[in-house]
């Protein structure tokens, strides 16, 4: 049940093989397409109350479940438009015997179609979308890193950074990635000022805002009130901000969270429920610069694809820390890698780095057997 979920990429890429050569039945749940496309043979859908089996990974699932909507809403537009026609007919028979006999002969013909059953029409489920607020753009530099070493207890033969000389401006598109343990959160600590550098300077612009999310980001929510209540006691009217309740209905259903979901207790919810509340918590303060670590963990694969058309769409700087290849395929245009106790650039893309990867448990598998 969510294998992936505090993995990093190389642990993912390590079990997604040791798991495609499993012999014995595995049965899992993931939010991770292409964990899911490298593991398992077999999809089982649930949707609608019912589960549906299919042969194949979960790009071979996609395409089936497409294709079977495109012949089933034909098939069901072509006997909702036989019968509107049958019944056009009936209607136009006049009260002579043998008008009736053949309007009595339509009829059977509609009965026996509604006898072996109708074919529904295709039912989508629903999808939220949300964007991220446009922001006003800062000139560079508008995140230096000067020289930048730390530890945690301050002292140099433990540093975590050593000498770090990058910046991040409010048009960068980048992705960490590296073992656990390396840094990659420490880093956006950094980042936002959460932790000092032992040594050197991190530098934010003054127009800079920064908006966080990380995996525990939903500790800020709380449990005891409905979601309405929580906004607009988190954001009260004021001289400057006004909001009254049917505005925050419309802005929280943006985020996906609409209905009875609003006057729900928030500890009621589901963790991407929750993961969607901090969202819109995030873009109330319309940052130009958004730190995400680990932004799918609680979120279902319809809401990852939304999460990345939202990045796309973003006029901000990213950066982001994410054990979903998919989604550093989708958004990420630098891979920095964070390693022995540096970051450097990766001048490949995603894919090549999740081969070399794959390469090196390859290698380090067959040298244990040496």
């Amino acid at each position: 049940d969510e294998p992936t979920n505090h993995l990093d990429l190389e642990a993912c890429v390590w079990l997604e093989g040791y798991l495609a050569k499993y012999k014995k039945c595995l049965i899992l749940v993931s939010h991770s397409q292409d964990f899911l496309n490298g593991v398992c043979t077999h999809i089982i859908w649930l949707t609608q109350g019912r589960l549906t089996y299919y042969t194949g990974n979960y790009d071979t699932f996609e395409k089936t479940v497409r294709d079977d909507e495109i012949v089933q809403q034909k098939k069901y537009e072509k006997e909702q438009a036989d019968i509107k026609h049958l019944k056009e007919f009936i209607a136009s028979c006049g009260t002579y015997a043998n008008a009736r006999k053949q309007a009595e002969s339509k009829q059977k013909i509609i009965d026996k179609m509604v006898a072996a059953g109708l074919t529904p029409p295709v039912v989508k489920e629903r999808t939220f979308t949300f964007r991220f607020p446009d922001c006003a753009k800062v000139p560079p530099p508008v995140l230096p890193f000067d020289n930048v070493s730390f530890a945690y207890n301050g002292k140099k033969e433990n540093y975590l950074y050593e000498d770090l000389d990058y910046g991040v401006d409010c048009d960068s598109r980048i992705a960490l990635v590296g073992p656990n343990g390396a840094g990659k959160s420490t880093l956006l600590k950094l980042m936002t000022g959460e932790l000092t550098p032992t040594k050197g300077s991190v530098v934010r612009h003054p127009s800079l805002v920064i908006g966080k999310y990380h995996q525990h980001s939903v500790d800020v929510l709380d449990k005891e009130k409905t979601v309405l209540q929580f906004f607009m006691d988190e954001y009260p009217n004021n001289m400057t901000f006004k909001r009254d309740l049917d505005e925050w209905r419309g802005y929280l259903g943006r985020y996906g969270v609409s209905g009875k979901m609003q006057t729900t207790l928030i500890g009621e919810l589901s963790e991407g429920q929750q993961s969607r509340l901090v969202f819109a918590m995030i873009c109330m303060g319309k940052p130009n610069l958004l730190l995400l670590d680990e932004p799918t963990n609680h979120l279902d694969l319809e809401c990852i694809d939304t999460l990345a058309q939202a990045i796309k769409q973003y006029n901000g700087g990213v950066v982001l820390v994410s054990h979903d290849f998919r989604l550093i395929d989708q958004v990420a245009e630098q891979i920095w890698v964070c390693e022995d106790k540096t970051v450097r650039l990766w001048n490949k893309d995603i894919r090549a780095y999740k081969k070399h990867l794959t390469q090196k448990a390859e290698r380090e598998a067959a040298a244990k057997k040496i």
